[in-house]
């Protein structure tokens, strides 16, 4: 019996659109499409080392759903990051415990990035909560984490959806993209005007500047990223609206990855059915020389 394609799912950082993951992946499970491979960054970690850990996508929208998130979260004067880590680290040690690479259910692939030696860093064995604290760490916002020596951030602010460590894995790889943007027109000869006071207008504070900046970064970048590259699935999931400290919506939020994920479920599950009669020729070139297979080449006897 031929085996079955295997299928890897690469998961976009993005805060609190995020969670868009968890609706892309209850829709695949729903569809009895196995993930044989997750690549994470930043909350695509996240929610791949949840899912990896228990494949119980239902329990764990409800436990997301559960979740206090401002509670998450405290600021204090800025040295190392605008927001401390410890409550976020507690909270994935309460759920996720001391579990290991090793203990995973499905292979995880978590990345983050090495601010000393300008580097990427693909974790893929160890202390699961401890990658996922390095691949969260947003620079400015999270203070970094040291690991062997090296000064981690955010791997999402070179690599935003890593398909990349897919490839020489997966068959059939499917990009999940939660920064999507509307691209609009620039503004063009505006009026720079002193000493103007527009009280309509309210400026925000230096978080929500600080996420709203990095929103529009990694939605460009994640667009420049995708250019090219080579993945059988692109699901973009448009949550420009969506801050990414702003978990107050999150149940629209995963409704918007399932809705993505259903447009093009169908075609997923075609692709990863076994194709017998393709793999068949496959196996007859890799048995003789290509070109006795191909009609072309073929000689049949007659004028």
């Amino acid at each position: 019996m031929k085996k079955r394609k295997k299928v890897g799912i690469a998961l976009s950082g993005g805060g609190a659109r995020g969670l868009a993951h968890i609706g892309v992946l209850k829709v695949l499970q729903e569809n009895h499409i196995p993930i044989d491979y997750i690549a994470g960054t930043s909350m695509g970690a996240v929610i791949g080392a949840f899912y990896s850990a228990e494949l119980n996508i239902k329990k764990l929208e409800r436990e997301v759903l559960d979740i206090n998130w401002k509670d998450l979260f405290s600021y204090h004067f800025p040295v190392k990051g605008l927001m401390k880590s410890n409550k976020i680290e507690k909270f994935l040690r309460s759920k996720l415990g001391n579990i290991t690479f090793d203990d995973l259910t499905i292979p995880l692939f978590i990345t983050a990035f090495d601010i000393e030696s300008k580097r990427e860093i693909v974790f893929t064995k160890g202390d699961v909560v401890k990658a996922i604290r390095a691949s969260i760490s947003i620079p400015a916002l999270f203070a970094p984490v040291s690991n062997k020596g090296r000064v981690l951030v955010d791997g999402g602010i070179v690599d935003p959806v890593p398909t990349e460590i897919l490839k020489e894995k997966a068959d059939i790889i499917i990009a999940v993209n939660v920064n999507k943007r509307r691209i609009r027109e620039p503004i063009l000869n505006e009026e720079a005007v002193s000493n103007e006071r527009d009280k309509k207008t309210t400026v925000p504070n230096i978080l929500a500047c600080a996420a709203k900046s990095l929103q529009i970064f990694t939605s460009e970048l994640s667009t420049a990223d995708l250019i090219g590259d080579e993945i059988d699935f692109l699901i973009n999931v448009n949550l420009e609206d969506v801050s990414a400290l702003d978990f107050s919506d999150s149940q629209r939020i995963i409704k918007k990855g399932e809705q993505k994920a259903r447009e093009v479920i169908e075609d997923i599950k075609a692709t990863s059915k076994p194709n017998l009669f393709k793999d068949f020729l496959k196996e007859l070139e890799e048995a003789f020389p290509v070109k006795i297979l191909r009609p072309e080449n073929l000689k049949l006897g007659f004028k």
